[in-house]
């Protein structure tokens, strides 16, 4: 991952960390909690029905920051660290493992711990925190392997892309044989055949050496014609068989 990719994610989840705290903490936004989540989420429904067919990394970030800041409005406005809702953290690092590097994903655990740790009142709120850390290398784990599936994904798109086209290649390959075959080998030896018999047809003007010479030419002539009309035999057979 690029640095400045870095950074830029890194800012939009420490900005949805910080604004949701911001608003939770806020006797008069607070209690719009639940109007701003339906916000965010007819406001992401909007941006998917426009923009399902693109995939982009900025697509990515918007959604992974829509969930974020849905999640952490629950989290923040039921408690905190003793929240009942406090599980869904563990889905939101899922979910951030599946978007962005693994680096990213630790600081991001870092970034809930320092927002989390000052509401912790007993040692059932610190072992929700510790298990951020313990969820979080399980997380980066499915995440990288889902990276490493859509790798070889690509991969095997890739080699069919390539077989696809050397299988083109064959056909054409085989349709150029066979014409060479059928319109240029078989006709010149027929021709060599030919102008061979017609000479010796009168062997008068021939010297034992010149009739030599030309006997086993035809003869050569004649085994070239018959292995390629096997040949031609042969290919067509395969073309068919493949087809």
């Amino acid at each position: 991952m690029k640095r400045g990719s870095f950074f830029l994610h890194f800012l939009y989840l420490l900005l949805a960390t910080f604004l949701t705290w911001l608003w939770t903490n806020s006797p008069t936004l607070s209690y719009y909690n639940l109007q701003l989540i339906a916000f965010l989420l007819i406001l992401w429904l909007i941006k998917v029905y426009f923009t399902k067919k693109e995939k982009g990394v900025v697509n990515l970030a918007i959604d992974a920051s829509v969930f974020t800041l849905v999640v952490l409005l629950l989290v923040f406005s039921t408690g905190g660290a003793s929240s009942p809702l406090f599980f869904l953290l563990f889905f939101l690092l899922f979910g951030l493992a599946f978007t962005f590097e693994p680096p990213l994903v630790i600081t991001f655990t870092f970034i809930l711990f320092a927002f989390l740790a000052p509401g912790v009142k007993d040692i059932n709120d610190a072992a929700s925190l510790v298990s951020l850390f313990l969820i979080t290398p399980l997380a980066l784990f499915f995440g990288q392997l889902k990276m490493r599936l859509l790798a070889e994904e690509k991969r095997a798109a890739l080699f069919q892309k390539k077989w696809v086209k050397d299988e083109n290649h064959l056909e054409n390959q085989e349709s150029n044989t066979l014409l060479w075959l059928s319109l240029k080998l078989k006709p010149g030896l027929i021709e060599i055949i030919d102008k061979t018999s017609q000479l010796l047809a009168d062997l008068s003007h021939l010297t034992p050496s010149q009739a030599s010479s030309l006997k086993r030419i035809k003869r050569v002539a004649k085994e070239l014609l018959k292995g390629g009309e096997k040949l031609l035999s042969l290919v067509d057979k395969e073309t068919d068989r493949d087809e």
